[in-house]
């Protein structure tokens, strides 16, 4: 998914739940609230899937250069 179509659907995400949140509670203060850790949360998410992005190709990688070690070894034998 492209970077701004993710921006957007979170945002639409965020905006949505607020809107919940002001609804049920009449509450600047809680909307508020809820938006400060919606957001970090959103943001932990996000580093957390790059991290795990990041992580699979490093091992899928490491996998294709043991494969292409393992061919070199037996063509040589």
């Amino acid at each position: 998914m492209p970077f701004k179509s993710l921006c957007r659907v979170l945002q639409l995400v965020l905006c949505a739940d607020l809107l919940a949140v002001y609804f049920v509670s009449h509450s600047i203060r809680k909307v508020i609230i809820t938006a400060l850790g919606i957001s970090v949360l959103l943001q932990v998410a996000y580093f957390g899937s790059v991290l795990f992005f990041v992580w699979r190709a490093k091992s899928t990688r490491r996998a294709v250069e043991r494969a292409g070690q393992e061919r070199s070894y037996s063509d040589h034998s």
